[in-house]
């Protein structure tokens, strides 16, 4: 499944890596750094198996960075976001696929060519699984009675190519991404691993997608220049996280009405506007946990929760993990117990 790496130059072209710029680690595994000129940090590709492979970005970019990326056949994507923004253009959505931090999104792409940008200025770690639609067909065949309906539909989206679902990413996934970006194997030990590590993953986005169902392409279309004021709506609302406009004074300053406004975030983000914000304050405040500069009260009112048992509500239904639980986590991981005595 190898693919052909474009990147924009400052004129606008596209042109492919340049071999130097190629770093063979193994048999599998091969890394792009970035180019001087264009930041710090590097983009891992994992060929893990028939029909499966891995992307790890680990990056810094001075400024937006776009690449033009084809594959041979078209390819199931699998997309999970720590940090950093990216959004990737397709032939079978009119508006990109965001991925932003914590959300986790699963997208069958008709065609096997795409443009992907990343926001310059943010420390990107994601993580990406490709897989050939042949791969996911062939365990979804298995003799299953339970969730009869929801299979089927499932198997129907790959059939007709068109799948995209988006959730926030569960504890669980979190706990296997640490795991993979902190592999402590090498050689084919590490291949196995990370081929089992690629499964889980490609499990727990399928069960999110059968549990809360497909995101069907909805019915509902923008008006011309809508979509930028819903955009302009969703920067409003993250430069303000602590005091947030509400529903309609925000509808009122894009010049939309509020039910459209939600409609709009529906079309655009899968969620409504309230939806959207509680999202945001909870990877803000995780965010703020991983950095361990504040207590977990401080986090909560920094997120612009009203208070910390609000918070903690918030976050448990979110990620399925008490906040003091997944500080313990981290800490654990990386060797601080800063919030063991809060």
């Amino acid at each position: 499944m190898d693919s052909q790496v474009l990147i924009q130059t400052f004129d606008g072209n596209y042109v492919r890596f340049k071999p130097a710029q190629l770093g063979k680690l193994n048999e599998f595994e091969t890394v792009r750094p970035l180019p001087r000129t264009q930041g710090q940090g590097h983009f891992t590709t994992l060929n893990l198996g028939p029909g499966l492979d891995m992307g790890l970005s680990l990056c810094r970019f001075d400024t937006d960075y776009s690449a033009r990326i084809s594959w041979p056949s078209a390819m199931v994507f699998f997309g999970f976001g720590l940090s950093g923004r990216t959004l990737t253009w397709s032939n079978c959505r009119s508006t990109p696929v965001v991925m932003d931090p914590g959300q986790a999104y699963v997208h069958y792409f008709k065609d096997p060519v795409l443009v992907r940008k990343t926001i310059g200025g943010e420390n990107l770690k994601a993580l990406v699984i490709r897989a050939c639609p042949s791969l996911l067909s062939g365990m979804l065949n298995l003799d299953t009675k339970e969730e009869t309906r929801d299979l089927d539909s499932l198997k129907q989206a790959l059939e007709n190519k068109f799948l995209f679902a988006s959730h926030a990413m569960t504890f669980q996934m979190t706990t296997i991404l640490f795991q993979i970006f902190n592999c402590p194997h090498q050689g084919i030990v590490r291949k196995i691993y990370l081929e089992s590590k690629a499964m889980e993953l490609i499990a727990c986005k399928l069960e999110q997608v059968i549990r809360e169902g497909l995101l069907s392409p909805p019915v509902y279309r923008l008006a011309p220049g809508e979509k930028n004021r819903i955009l302009m709506a969703r920067d409003l609302l993250i430069t303000r996280l602590q005091f947030p406009p509400s529903l309609q004074d925000l509808a009122r300053q894009v010049g939309m009405s509020h039910p459209r406004l939600n409609r709009g975030f529906r079309r655009v983000f899968g969620c409504t506007v309230f939806e959207y914000l509680r999202r945001e304050r909870l990877n803000y405040a995780r965010m703020l946990m991983e950095e361990n500069r504040l207590n977990l009260t401080q986090v909560a009112f920094e997120a612009g929760f009203c208070s910390s048992s609000h918070f903690a509500a918030a976050f448990s239904r979110q990620f399925g993990v008490r906040p003091s639980d997944y500080c313990g986590f981290i800490g654990k991981a990386s060797g601080c117990d800063r919030y063991s005595c809060v």
